[in-house]
């Protein structure tokens, strides 16, 4: 048999949810006990499809996520995306614990900063990031607080 023969049979064929990849099996079983662990270590069954690719019925476009944490071990997602929701259920899915626990320190990030986001219709008393203020018209006086205070200063 030759070189090349032998490096090929560890490619594998994946059918998520109609959409195409290719990979390893090393980078497949990286995760030790993870659903794609177990699908190619023989504890999981996973039907084919009619190409011989392995079909996971699953959301196929953002599985290109999963595959791409598998293969660097970090989460690589292009800028502006929005589906951390639906990639936290995919990661959960798949029984990838390290990311989902980085989704979630992504998600709570998320929700401080909208938290935190000036509204565009007050007036701000500064324009660096560092000293942002917000101001607050009560009675026809302004008040300025920092973003994380209750209290009101003249």
């Amino acid at each position: 048999m030759s070189r090349y023969h032998l490096s090929t049979e560890k490619v594998v064929k994946l059918n998520v949810g109609g959409t195409f990849y290719s990979s390893t099996k090393e980078t497949l079983t990286k995760v030790h006990g993870s659903y794609i662990w177990r699908i190619f270590t023989g504890d999981a069954p996973c039907p084919r499809d009619e190409r011989g690719s392995y079909f996971i019925d699953r959301d196929g476009p953002i599985f290109r996520h999963i595959l791409n944490y598998l293969r660097s071990d970090r989460l690589s997602v292009p800028y502006g995306f929005r589906e951390f929701d639906l990639l936290k259920v995919e990661a959960d899915y798949y029984g990838l614990p390290a990311l989902v626990q980085e989704i979630e320190v992504i998600l709570v990030s998320f929700k401080r900063k909208r938290r935190r986001r000036p509204n565009p219709n007050r007036k701000k008393t500064s324009q660096s990031v560092n000293e942002l203020h917000r101001v607050h018209e009560r009675d026809g006086d302004l008040y300025i607080s920092d973003e994380d205070s209750d209290w009101f200063y003249d």
